[in-house]
């Protein structure tokens, strides 16, 4: 069973979210967009997994390496979802499941899905009355028709974007692409074949109602997906996790019992937190490597601050590895000068000492240095500049937002 994800298009909907980043690479929970999807694609035994790729394909390729094959789309400016689809045909040698980049999902969707047979796309009934919505018409489970023109009192529901076919209706899907786009349906979606098709082949669908979903498009889905549904989800997986660890424990208080008195463990409530990167309009990225693990920076230097807009409230961390000239034995200080608002909110100073672990293709790169801050609510100017000796040529930063996860029970 193989799995194919959309990924060329860059997503302009979302504003700045995706001027230099594409939208699979949007992090959620310190995790990119598309690394949750490969993680359920893999949980459900979907694999091997290819990407199409277009804007910013190096940038994700860095990301997800080796655990992805990659097709490029050259033309992702100038094309849309059928046209990426089309060009997975010479790829596709079995049963498919096709996903777009821009979803977040309970993993228990696609193990709906894959439950339900080859042939099936997942839908929502609780959902569909938008206009941007892609809704469809259910008969006894078979989709009657797809499209965001349908009336919402008409619609079903709405489809999630992930479907499920089988060798044979994917090479029917990939036939009627084509004839799509030999008739000028380069700007058409990926649904137009599959609407083609359903009017001689039968797509079933399976209801997801009740399971955590976004379709990230605009800035209010991102930060839904964010403070919503990847708290949902995390809470759903930590149950799990704790009902597994209870039914451990509970096979070896029952096996100790065979032998001796035994001690039980008492577990106190712990809050998790994630830290978002936010990104850096305006600033060079850098992307440094360690132990088989990348990570994106951006890139100050001494006189040139970073200038950004920040929403509280909430707490803040700047994390910093200065770049030094040469190898140097010792630490040299540095300091990052911090403006909110046009005043200066603190001078945080670090030292600049090579890192063993982490490293930058030419450059000397240093031990990240940590300094946390509190925003008061609403919108705020943050400013950070550099203040260094000559040895240190220039400074990574990253800024991240805290953000609440879920809670251990």
């Amino acid at each position: 069973m193989q799995g194919l994800i959309l990924a060329a298009g860059r997503g302009s909907r979302l504003g700045a979210s995706t001027n230099s980043t594409p939208k699979c690479l949007l992090e959620i929970g310190r995790r990119p967009l598309i690394e949750h999807q490969l993680e359920a694609l893999a949980e459900a035994g979907v694999g091997p997994v290819a990407l199409i790729v277009g804007y910013c394909a190096d940038e994700v390729r860095e990301v997800v390496g080796i655990r992805a094959e990659y097709i490029d789309n050259p033309r992702w400016h100038a094309t849309n979802s059928l046209y990426s689809f089309s060009l997975a045909r010479p790829w596709v040698n079995d049963s498919l499941v096709v996903l777009n980049c821009d979803l977040l999902f309970h993993p228990d969707i696609l193990s709906r899905l894959l439950q339900n047979g080859p042939d099936c796309l997942a839908y929502d009934s609780s959902s569909g009355q938008g206009r941007e919505h892609m809704k469809v018409k259910i008969y006894k489970d078979r989709v009657l028709d797809m499209g965001k023109e349908i009336p919402a009192d008409e619609a079903s529901g709405e489809n999630v974007g992930i479907v499920y076919f089988s060798k044979e209706t994917a090479d029917e899907v990939f036939r009627r692409s084509e004839e799509l786009l030999a008739g000028d349906g380069e700007k058409q979606w990926m649904g137009a074949a599959v609407r083609e098709v359903m009017r001689g082949r039968d797509i079933r669908a399976v209801d997801i109602a009740g399971l955590p979903w976004a379709e990230i498009d605009f800035p209010y889905d991102l930060d839904r997906a964010r403070k919503e549904v990847l708290p949902t989800i995390q809470r759903d997986r930590g149950r799990l996790r704790r009902a597994g660890r209870w039914l451990r424990w509970g096979a070896a208080l029952l096996l100790a019992a065979l032998f001796a008195a035994l001690s039980v463990r008492a577990f106190s409530p712990v809050e998790q937190y994630a830290w978002e990167t936010i990104a850096l309009e305006g600033l060079t990225k850098a992307t440094i490597t360690g132990s088989k693990r990348r990570q994106v920076w951006y890139v100050i230097e001494g006189g040139q601050p970073a200038r950004l807009q920040v929403v509280g409230p909430g707490r803040v961390r700047l994390e910093s590895r200065a770049l030094l000239h040469e190898e140097r034995s010792g630490p040299l200080p540095y300091v990052l000068e911090v403006r909110l608002d046009g005043k200066v909110l603190d001078w945080f100073k670090a030292d600049a000492a090579p890192s063993g672990t982490w490293k930058l293709p030419g450059r000397t790169l240093c031990k990240r240095e940590r300094a946390v801050f509190e925003l008061a609510d609403g919108s705020h100017e943050l400013e950070i500049r550099l203040v260094a000796p000559e040895a240190v040529e220039g400074c990574l930063i990253r800024l991240r937002q805290r953000e609440t996860l879920a809670e251990e029970e």
